[in-house]
């Protein structure tokens, strides 16, 4: 067998011992493993300093104080004040280091898992509730950085500790030592009589969690129509089930951790029991001096202190894991629509829309739309019309690829939008919903969310077009008046106007508005609608609406029903079955 061959063997055997989520906090520590090295260091030597107490008292009891040496007493007063002070500050030094390197790398995970949400699709977002989006940026993160910060110096303090005091009392008594040692098994049996159940009641817990947050989400940001509908009552039963669940998981998991910890301090209180009873008779027999038992005694209780900490730390390192394997999950997830290999530019100049065979459908067997073919020139003003659930949004979500096509194509210039990168397709396609999405901040800062360098000028010109003007000159602040929250201080009319601004920054070569002048009347939409054709004038406009009165502003109309365009007319030409779906 080759060398390269036994290597690599081992490495598959090592992966198989080592669970998969050590491998993974392995990975994520590395780049900080300076840190930990340096901390590990403090504590090997505070680990050191801590075997010095019971070995002075030794000294002290069997030969200090019998010889009444005055001097010796304050080298032993001393040399305790030393152990105890050297041990505390390098160990708190090495808590230093390991809580900078545990920070490191929660920011790390942080913006880690905070670029890969950006990339995944709309299918996930719209599946998946808001609370259990954001819940892994939380707790199990903050699960992760605990161990890095905390739990993980506990558990190098308690190996060293063990390891040198075992050394230590093995030199000081090897009969009591061997006495005392068989007794450590047991605690590994119920360790591993254990971990299977503080695994799944780990698991239990974050599971809990993950639906509690979810719930809590929806209700924050739902609580105004839960009170116009009179449902607080209903919700408040909802969230006692929740937090009843959860709390249930919570007392298993204690359940569990309470039964390991009485099994596990069995070896303790054995362990203690032989140390006074075969060391007293030793002494008595003369055997063992009196300094030497105070300081096995004491190398004892040393020994199983961090032991009987042992069922925490294995409660919390689950928990841990638990928690990792909830990234994990989220790391897996994998875009539904991603960019091409090679990406070929947005067109220059053509950028009429073409809809080539296109067939699509959510997750409802049924396809939803059926476009053999459409074609929408560069330049053009269309309306698309049609009742509930005819697929006007879909066709208009499309265009951005925010799903795609299960089969044909949509192509912008002649080239299929699957071949261009999706930040440079969403620069030229803009896609406005009827509700906009706005941000805690100034109105001049929601403006130059997509064009951060445009000028405060550009910004009155784009208010202007969408006439706003009166409400700004209206504030006290003008641009840099706070808009709240969601700019819950705008109605729905100045919101959607505010969003339509945004869009004329942007220089969109294709503008889709769905439902997006839906909160204007008809005189101000019109206004609106006239002012974009003017200032956007090659660009291509994309109406979805249900107004009749939108049609005028518009040069095209195309009527869908059950995701067929039944109808391609101009609004000038009489036709039933455009007023109908209007």
């Amino acid at each position: 067998m080759s060398l390269r061959c036994w290597f690599t063997k081992r490495e598959a055997a090592l992966r198989l011992r080592v669970p998969g989520e050590l491998r993974w906090l392995t990975k994520q520590i590395r780049p900080f493993v300076a840190w930990h090295v340096a901390s590990f260091l403090c504590m090997t030597v505070g680990s050191l300093l801590a075997l010095l107490t019971p070995l002075v008292l030794k000294w002290l009891i069997d030969q200090v104080l019998p010889q009444r040496e005055t001097g010796l007493l304050l080298l032993a007063a001393l040399l305790i004040f030393l152990s105890y002070q050297g041990r505390t500050a390098l160990t708190s030094f090495g808590n230093y280091l390991t809580l900078t390197a545990a920070q490191k790398i929660g920011l790390r995970l942080r913006m880690e898992l905070l670029r890969h949400l950006d990339r995944l699709s709309a299918d996930y977002y719209e599946s998946t509730p808001p609370g259990a989006v954001m819940y892994p940026l939380k707790e199990p993160i903050e699960e992760v950085a605990y161990f890095g910060s905390d739990l993980l110096p506990a558990i190098l303090r308690m190996c060293l500790t063990t390891s040198f005091t075992a050394v230590t009392m093995l030199a000081l008594s090897p009969v009591l030592t061997f006495a005392i040692l068989p007794l450590i098994p047991l605690f590994l049996v119920a360790r591993h009589h254990f971990r299977n159940k503080l695994s799944t009641d780990s698991d239990s817990v974050q599971t809990k969690l993950v639906e509690w947050n979810g719930f809590l989400e929806e209700h924050i940001s739902s609580v105004l129509p839960i009170q116009l509908l009179g449902q607080e009552g209903r919700q408040e039963r909802r969230a006692f089930r929740f937090l009843a669940s959860t709390t249930r998981s919570y007392l298993a998991l204690f359940r569990t951790v309470g039964w390991f910890t009485v099994s596990t301090s069995m070896a303790v209180v054995l362990a203690m029991s032989a140390v006074i009873g075969y060391g007293g008779w030793s002494v008595i027999a003369g055997t063992l001096s009196l300094g030497s038992l105070v300081a096995f005694y004491t190398f004892v209780t040393q020994l199983f202190d961090p032991l009987s900490g042992a069922a925490e730390l294995y409660s919390r390192a689950q928990r841990t894991f638990a928690s990792i394997r909830q990234l994990q999950g989220v790391f897996a997830l994998r875009p539904s629509v991603t960019d091409p290999p090679v990406c070929i530019p947005f067109p220059s100049l053509d950028w009429g829309l073409e809809f080539v065979g296109v067939e699509f459908g959510y997750e409802r067997p049924a396809r939803t739309l059926h476009i053999p073919t459409l074609r929408i020139a560069a330049g053009e003003r269309v309306a698309i019309v049609g009742e509930n659930g005819a697929g006007k949004s879909t066709l208009a979500r499309l265009a951005t690829r925010l799903y795609d096509v299960k089969s044909g194509a949509i192509q912008i210039g002649g080239v299929d939008i699957r071949e261009m990168g999706l930040k440079d397709l969403r620069c030229g396609v803009c896609y406005l919903p009827r509700d906009p999405v706005l941000f805690e901040g100034s109105l001049a800062s929601n403006l130059r969310f997509v064009r951060p360098g445009a000028s405060d000028r550009e910004l009155r010109e784009a208010i202007e077009l969408v006439d706003l003007t009166d409400m700004v000159a209206a504030f006290p602040d003008g641009l840099h008046q706070r808009l709240g929250p969601d700019a819950c201080q705008l109605s729905g009319g100045q919101r959607q106007r505010l969003a339509l601004a945004r869009a004329i920054l942007q220089r969109p070569q294709v503008l889709i508005l769905d439902e997006a002048t839906s909160c204007l009347d008809s005189a101000s939409e019109a206004l609106v609608l006239r002012n974009l054709s003017a200032h956007l004038s090659a660009s291509t406009l994309i109406v979805v609406s249900h107004r009749a009165s939108t049609l005028s502003a518009l040069s095209r109309v195309l009527v869908l029903s059950a995701g067929r365009i039944t109808a391609d007319r101009s609004p000038h030409v009489s036709n039933r079955r455009v007023e109908k779906a209007v």
